[in-house]
């Protein structure tokens, strides 16, 4: 979409990540959850990923303020398909194919040690054993949309 709410072109990737919870002596469980994360175009800022809240205020938020033509639009999304890469795991190793996979998946582990910290603090709390507690990534996330937001140039 071409809206005010950027200004510079922004993608949106809504992944749906799964974990695996690891605590010893018990089956190990599942757990998923649905991530916005977003990122500008990488060829043009250093640091082009934007935080968890950025990204969720323009999914909800960000408006079209004028039309794209249909073969622009396919364009666009071709392009970030192009910068993501091949989504398939290639080796067991999912996340080589490119350097936007490759901060997704260092993002995603980043997201998993959070996520253990958080429940290692919770066990704690209620007197449940912590130790070796892992959470890990389940690779590769599903990839459920994206979202292509384009500046409004002003003639």
């Amino acid at each position: 979409m071409r809206t005010r709410a950027v200004n510079i072109l922004t993608s949106l990737l809504l992944l749906r990540v799964r974990y695996l919870m690891e605590i010893p002596q018990q089956a190990p469980l599942l757990a998923e959850e649905v991530l916005v994360m977003g990122y500008r175009a990488p060829s043009v800022v250093e640091d082009p990923w934007l935080n968890d809240g950025e990204a969720l205020r323009l999914l909800a938020w960000a408006k079209p303020n004028a039309n794209v033509p249909p073969g622009e639009k396919r364009e666009l999304a071709e392009a970030v398909l192009e910068e993501i890469g091949p989504w398939h795991e290639a080796d067991g190793q999912w996340g080589d194919a490119s350097v936007l996979q490759k901060m997704i998946r260092a993002r995603l582990k980043e997201r998993a040690r959070d996520l253990e910290e958080r429940h290692k603090r919770i066990r704690k709390a209620v007197s449940l054993r912590v130790r070796q507690l892992k959470v890990s990534p389940q690779f590769p996330p599903d990839l459920l949309g994206i979202l292509v937001l384009q500046p409004v140039v002003k003639p």
